[in-house]
Protein backbone atom coordinates (compact mmCIF):
# COMPACT_ATOMS: atom_id res chain seq x y z
CA UNK A 1 0.00 0.00 0.00
CA UNK A 2 2.89 2.37 0.72
CA UNK A 3 3.73 2.06 -3.01
CA UNK A 4 0.51 3.33 -4.16
CA UNK A 5 0.54 6.08 -1.11
CA UNK A 6 3.65 7.02 -3.05
CA UNK A 7 2.61 6.71 -6.95
CA UNK A 8 -0.25 8.93 -5.88
CA UNK A 9 1.73 11.68 -4.16
CA UNK A 10 3.71 12.10 -6.04
CA UNK A 11 1.50 11.92 -9.30
CA UNK A 12 2.25 15.36 -11.27
CA UNK A 13 5.93 14.42 -11.58
CA UNK A 14 5.58 10.77 -12.21
CA UNK A 15 3.05 10.83 -14.96
CA UNK A 16 4.10 13.27 -17.69
CA UNK A 17 7.72 10.98 -18.09
CA UNK A 18 5.43 7.92 -17.81
CA UNK A 19 3.48 8.93 -20.35
CA UNK A 20 6.56 9.72 -22.83
CA UNK A 21 7.99 6.51 -22.26
CA UNK A 22 5.02 4.14 -22.73
CA UNK A 23 3.91 6.87 -25.73
CA UNK A 24 7.42 5.60 -27.35
CA UNK A 25 7.16 2.32 -26.72
CA UNK A 26 3.80 1.88 -27.93
CA UNK A 27 5.07 3.43 -30.91
CA UNK A 28 7.93 0.71 -31.50
CA UNK A 29 5.98 -2.19 -30.05
CA UNK A 30 3.59 -0.88 -33.40
CA UNK A 31 5.75 -0.33 -35.75
CA UNK A 32 8.05 -3.72 -35.17
CA UNK A 33 4.86 -5.81 -35.44
CA UNK A 34 4.43 -4.04 -38.97
CA UNK A 35 8.23 -5.07 -39.66
CA UNK A 36 8.10 -8.64 -38.53
CA UNK A 37 4.92 -8.82 -41.02
CA UNK A 38 6.75 -7.11 -43.88
CA UNK A 39 9.81 -9.42 -43.56
CA UNK A 40 8.19 -12.34 -43.11
CA UNK A 41 6.37 -12.34 -46.87
CA UNK A 42 8.62 -14.41 -48.97
CA UNK A 43 6.18 -14.41 -52.17
CA UNK A 44 3.10 -14.50 -53.25
CA UNK A 45 1.06 -15.96 -56.68
CA UNK A 46 -1.71 -16.07 -58.08
CA UNK A 47 -4.51 -18.86 -57.44
CA UNK A 48 -4.55 -21.39 -60.45
CA UNK A 49 -4.35 -24.79 -60.67
CA UNK A 50 -0.46 -25.47 -61.00
CA UNK A 51 2.25 -23.35 -61.21
CA UNK A 52 5.96 -23.13 -60.79
CA UNK A 53 7.38 -21.71 -57.93
CA UNK A 54 11.13 -21.06 -56.35
CA UNK A 55 12.74 -20.34 -52.97
CA UNK A 56 15.72 -18.80 -52.17
CA UNK A 57 16.54 -20.94 -48.98
CA UNK A 58 15.33 -24.08 -46.93
CA UNK A 59 13.41 -23.53 -43.99
CA UNK A 60 9.88 -23.29 -42.52
CA UNK A 61 7.51 -21.87 -44.64
CA UNK A 62 3.34 -20.99 -44.46
CA UNK A 63 1.10 -20.93 -46.83
CA UNK A 64 -1.16 -18.34 -46.74
CA UNK A 65 -4.32 -16.88 -48.39
CA UNK A 66 -5.15 -13.34 -49.41
CA UNK A 67 -8.34 -12.29 -50.66
CA UNK A 68 -10.98 -10.11 -50.19
CA UNK A 69 -13.07 -10.09 -46.96
CA UNK A 70 -15.66 -12.46 -46.27
CA UNK A 71 -14.42 -14.43 -49.72
CA UNK A 72 -15.61 -18.19 -49.66
CA UNK A 73 -13.38 -19.02 -52.77
CA UNK A 74 -10.25 -21.01 -50.29
CA UNK A 75 -12.99 -22.97 -48.30
CA UNK A 76 -12.92 -26.31 -50.09
CA UNK A 77 -9.42 -26.03 -51.51
CA UNK A 78 -6.26 -28.45 -51.22
CA UNK A 79 -2.56 -27.28 -51.52
CA UNK A 80 0.23 -29.87 -52.71
CA UNK A 81 4.13 -28.90 -53.06
CA UNK A 82 6.37 -31.73 -54.75
CA UNK A 83 10.13 -30.82 -55.41
CA UNK A 84 11.56 -32.68 -58.21
CA UNK A 85 8.71 -35.08 -57.88
CA UNK A 86 8.75 -35.54 -54.22
CA UNK A 87 5.67 -34.71 -52.00
CA UNK A 88 6.91 -32.06 -49.49
CA UNK A 89 4.10 -32.75 -46.51
CA UNK A 90 2.37 -29.85 -45.15
CA UNK A 91 0.88 -29.84 -41.87
CA UNK A 92 -2.13 -27.69 -41.22
CA UNK A 93 -1.20 -25.00 -38.68
CA UNK A 94 -3.38 -25.07 -35.22
CA UNK A 95 -3.29 -20.99 -34.95
CA UNK A 96 -4.67 -19.67 -38.35
CA UNK A 97 -3.14 -15.86 -37.99
CA UNK A 98 -5.22 -13.62 -39.29
CA UNK A 99 -3.39 -10.15 -41.07
CA UNK A 100 -6.53 -7.93 -42.06
CA UNK A 101 -7.18 -4.37 -43.43
CA UNK A 102 -9.94 -2.72 -44.48
CA UNK A 103 -10.77 -4.74 -47.67
CA UNK A 104 -8.28 -7.83 -47.50
CA UNK A 105 -7.30 -10.48 -44.88
CA UNK A 106 -4.52 -12.91 -45.39
CA UNK A 107 -4.79 -16.29 -43.43
CA UNK A 108 -2.25 -18.47 -42.71
CA UNK A 109 -3.61 -22.52 -43.53
CA UNK A 110 -0.61 -25.09 -44.02
CA UNK A 111 3.04 -25.11 -43.15
CA UNK A 112 6.10 -26.44 -44.93
CA UNK A 113 9.57 -27.48 -44.17
CA UNK A 114 11.71 -26.56 -47.62
CA UNK A 115 14.42 -29.43 -47.78
CA UNK A 116 16.56 -27.02 -50.46
CA UNK A 117 16.29 -23.88 -52.30
CA UNK A 118 15.19 -24.75 -55.77
CA UNK A 119 12.22 -25.01 -57.91
CA UNK A 120 8.69 -26.42 -56.76
CA UNK A 121 5.24 -27.29 -58.12
CA UNK A 122 2.26 -26.15 -56.16
CA UNK A 123 -1.10 -27.85 -57.18
CA UNK A 124 -4.35 -26.49 -55.70
CA UNK A 125 -7.01 -28.79 -55.79
CA UNK A 126 -10.65 -27.90 -55.57
CA UNK A 127 -10.52 -24.93 -57.76
CA UNK A 128 -13.74 -24.43 -60.18
CA UNK A 129 -13.03 -25.79 -63.60
CA UNK A 130 -12.04 -22.81 -65.82
CA UNK A 131 -11.45 -20.62 -63.09
CA UNK A 132 -9.37 -17.97 -64.15
CA UNK A 133 -6.74 -16.06 -61.61
CA UNK A 134 -7.41 -12.40 -60.72
CA UNK A 135 -5.90 -10.07 -58.99
CA UNK A 136 -7.71 -9.62 -55.55
CA UNK A 137 -6.62 -13.55 -54.60
CA UNK A 138 -3.53 -15.04 -54.09
CA UNK A 139 -1.41 -17.59 -52.36
CA UNK A 140 1.11 -15.83 -50.27
CA UNK A 141 4.44 -17.79 -48.76
CA UNK A 142 5.71 -16.35 -45.59
CA UNK A 143 7.95 -17.25 -43.00
CA UNK A 144 6.96 -18.21 -39.77
CA UNK A 145 6.04 -14.93 -37.66
CA UNK A 146 3.52 -15.93 -35.39
CA UNK A 147 5.48 -16.20 -31.96
CA UNK A 148 6.88 -13.18 -32.89
CA UNK A 149 3.37 -11.31 -33.71
CA UNK A 150 1.75 -12.21 -30.48
CA UNK A 151 4.93 -11.33 -28.15
CA UNK A 152 4.34 -7.19 -30.29
CA UNK A 153 0.67 -7.55 -29.63
CA UNK A 154 1.30 -8.18 -25.85
CA UNK A 155 4.08 -5.12 -25.59
CA UNK A 156 1.05 -3.17 -27.31
CA UNK A 157 -1.42 -3.61 -24.66
CA UNK A 158 1.28 -3.61 -21.85
CA UNK A 159 2.43 -0.22 -23.22
CA UNK A 160 -1.19 1.25 -23.91
CA UNK A 161 -2.33 0.40 -20.42
CA UNK A 162 0.74 2.15 -19.33
CA UNK A 163 0.22 4.96 -21.46
CA UNK A 164 -3.38 5.22 -20.66
CA UNK A 165 -2.86 4.85 -16.68
CA UNK A 166 -0.55 7.99 -16.76
CA UNK A 167 -3.49 9.57 -18.07
CA UNK A 168 -5.42 8.79 -15.32
CA UNK A 169 -2.97 9.24 -12.52
CA UNK A 170 -2.13 12.87 -13.91
CA UNK A 171 -6.09 14.23 -13.87
CA UNK A 172 -7.05 12.56 -10.94
CA UNK A 173 -3.86 14.25 -9.05
CA UNK A 174 -4.68 17.20 -10.55
CA UNK A 175 -8.48 17.48 -9.59
CA UNK A 176 -8.00 16.18 -6.35
CA UNK A 177 -8.31 18.32 -3.05
CA UNK A 178 -4.45 18.56 -2.24
CA UNK A 179 -4.04 19.86 -5.80
CA UNK A 180 -0.51 19.63 -6.71
CA UNK A 181 0.91 19.49 -2.80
Amino acid sequence: MNFLSYLYRNGLRIAPPLFVISAALLCYFILSVIRVVRQAHLLSVPVIEQQEIEFTEAGRVVLCTQGPLLSFRFSKLDYELTGDGIPIEGRTTWFHSKTSGFSSVRMEVKSYRIPWPGRYILRIKGLEPGSTADSERQIVFMRPHLARSIGYVIGIVLASSLLIGSIVLFFLRLVSKEGGA
